[in-house]
């Protein structure tokens, strides 16, 4: 059973709850499913009152789609960090990949949605917030890639780093659609192809 975190310093009351209530719900819906979690179940977890999360969320399905955006955005800040870091020349796109394909084991609803188990809300991943962040940061490495003479200036920085990323969310749901079945060295061949829509010839 998931319980309530320790209190953060930076964070009120009110939101501290909400904050519970959402890694509660995010350890549920991720084991449990959509059809097969209450809303008591989550706040018993959370150790919240049978009524508390409606004083944050309308009804089971925001609750729920909430839960899916703070559990994607933080799968996805593992591979974010990566694109900002500086110090990693054109390998951050090995980095990027290859965290993100390890932070989809530790993130239980985000992996259950890519899996196809949640079906009615498999359209909810294209418009995840802290997916549309993280094509503007690959897009914005590319762009400066292209100023140092690193990338191909004839591509369209935006374009492409968002293809790169639609590429990469296409992986993860294949990989995780089709578990030990999927072939070991799919990361490998998309890393091939990117360096060869990327690399000056």
């Amino acid at each position: 059973m998931a319980t309530a975190g320790l209190p953060s310093p930076s964070l009120s009351k009110g939101e501290q709850t909400r904050q519970d209530i959402l890694q509660a719900a995010i350890v549920r819906f991720g084991r449990d499913g959509f059809r097969g979690t209450s809303v008591a179940d989550i706040a018993r977890d959370a150790n919240v009152s049978g009524t508390a999360a409606y004083a944050y969320f309308n009804n089971k399905k925001a609750l729920f789609l909430a839960a899916l955006d703070e559990d994607a955005a933080a799968a996805i800040s593992e591979g974010m960090a990566i694109v900002f870091d500086e110090s990693v020349d054109h390998r951050w796109r090995d980095g990027l990949l290859f965290s993100l394909v390890g932070s989809v084991s530790r993130h239980p609803l985000a992996r259950r949605v890519l899996a196809n188990h949640e079906p009615d809300v498999l359209d909810r991943v294209v418009d995840l917030p802290a997916l549309a962040e993280l094509r503007k940061a690959v897009a914005a490495r590319l762009s400066v890639e292209q100023s140092e003479g690193t990338v191909r200036p004839d591509i369209d920085a935006a374009v492409v780093g968002a293809g790169l990323v639609s590429i990469i969310l296409s992986l993860l749901m294949t990989m995780t659609q089709l578990g030990e079945h999927a072939p070991e060295d799919q990361a490998t061949d998309v890393l091939a192809v990117f360096e060869a829509a990327l690399t000056i010839r």
